[in-house]
């Protein structure tokens, strides 16, 4: 079973909406070799909600489970070898299963040094041929071709089943590895809950609450969000800068104590924030803020935690984050002038007398990319138990 950390994540499945098309035999047992919590972050909360789901869809004999994650442990030798000790127990999993037939292995593709535990279990799921299902929630290598990942597909095979998260992610990669021949589309939103929120009125004209919540770095855009922030105050707007996420690195803690200094009650700087805590957060703001530079996101999940509150969200133009928002919020470029465009779409805000439910069109926004999340994890679903393993052929692009 997962562990209490995993359960008490508080992200919604879509498992009550998940069922199994089973017109012949259903699959035998799937091994699940994926990082679970903790520590909490995006990629380990969705490995946890999908888990969640096939559990909640088939006996438990049908599952068995190797947390490869690192636990506690930072980043360092004790992290490695807790994941190198645990990667092993998952190897011994896996030749143990040789036997069955009709077996899949669902894990997860990791960038960095984690590809090379990636290479040790697919490698060793293959020659034990196992179905594999390889799921990405990283776009570094869809964005721009690496040759660890081409390794790692060629060892794969033509029968993996790649599942990425989106429409553009499942393009990228044929276009960046035409080996690829079985790519399942997951999208993250369908791991968010659909907050039912009562949206009150400001009861202040002319103020606004801009959130920001991440890791709090440069990469992130913390400095971006201050400087916007010192230009807001400069031009007298009623603007509170609210702050949530852990401080990463000293560089980031320097930018923030600056701030705190020049901006005193302008901002407020909340720290970690979880359960309660972070849905007060997101009820409290008028505006989210991620203007991330990582040129690699993915389907980021703060962005669509954002969206379940009805909250419009002004983001950059990095990774999928452009398809992921749509219509449904403001794209900027990451570039040098960041901070003054972000300023110049607050003073619109601000000018137009705006409340909450001015933005109750991001509400049905998100609930339509729930409800298509939620029928391809019924796919992904459907793909490791409900067909014959000589069946487990996956969409080209779905």
């Amino acid at each position: 079973m997962v562990n209490k950390s995993a359960r008490s994540i508080e992200i919604s499945t879509a498992r009550k909406c998940a069922f199994l098309e089973t017109d012949g035999g259903m699959a035998g047992t799937a091994v699940f070799t994926l990082c679970l919590p903790p520590p909490v972050h995006g990629q380990a909360m969705v490995n946890a909600s999908v888990l969640r789901t096939a559990q909640s869809l088939v006996a438990s004999d049908k599952i068995e489970i190797a947390d490869i994650g690192p636990g506690q442990q930072t980043p360092g030798l004790q992290y490695h070898l807790t994941r190198m000790n645990r990667v092993a127990r998952a190897a011994f999993m896996i030749a143990k299963g040789r036997v069955k037939s009709n077996k899949q292995i669902y894990t997860v593709f990791e960038s960095g040094f984690g590809i090379i535990y990636n290479i040790v279990i697919v490698g060793l799921a293959r020659m034990f041929k196992y179905n594999i299902i390889l799921h990405h929630h990283t776009s570094k290598h869809t964005l721009s071709r690496q040759r660890s990942f081409a390794l790692l597909q060629r060892i794969a095979g033509p029968s993996c089943l790649n599942v990425v998260l989106s429409q553009q992610m499942a393009v990228d990669m044929r276009l960046m590895y035409p080996n690829v021949k079985k790519v399942l589309v997951s999208e993250n939103a369908c791991h968010i809950a659909d907050n039912d929120v009562t949206i009150q009125p400001n009861t202040l004209l002319h103020s606004l609450r801009v959130g920001f919540l991440s890791n709090l770095c440069a990469e992130k855009g913390l400095d971006v969000v201050i400087d916007a922030a010192i230009k807001c105050r400069d031009l007298g707007l009623e603007i509170t800068f609210v702050f949530a996420g852990p401080t990463v690195g000293q560089e980031a803690e320097e930018i923030l104590r600056k701030g705190r200094n020049r901006l005193g009650n302008y901002i407020e700087i909340l720290g970690p924030i979880s359960g309660e805590a972070k849905s007060d957060f997101f009820k409290s703001i008028n505006v989210f803020l991620f203007p991330t530079r990582y040129r690699f996101e993915a389907q980021p999940l703060v962005i669509l935690e954002a969206m379940s509150y009805g909250l419009p969200v002004i983001v950059t133009d990095c990774g999928y984050i452009a398809e992921l928002v749509g219509r449904h919020g403001v794209v900027l470029d990451s570039d040098d002038c960041l901070p003054d465009r972000i300023v110049e779409h607050l003073k619109k805000i601000v000018a137009s007398d705006y409340d909450r439910s001015m933005a109750i069109d991001v509400k049905p926004y998100f609930r339509y990319l729930h409800s298509r999340a939620t029928e391809q994890l019924n796919q992904l679903m459907n793909s490791l138990f409900a067909v014959e393993s000589h069946d487990l052929n996956g969409p080209s692009t779905s």
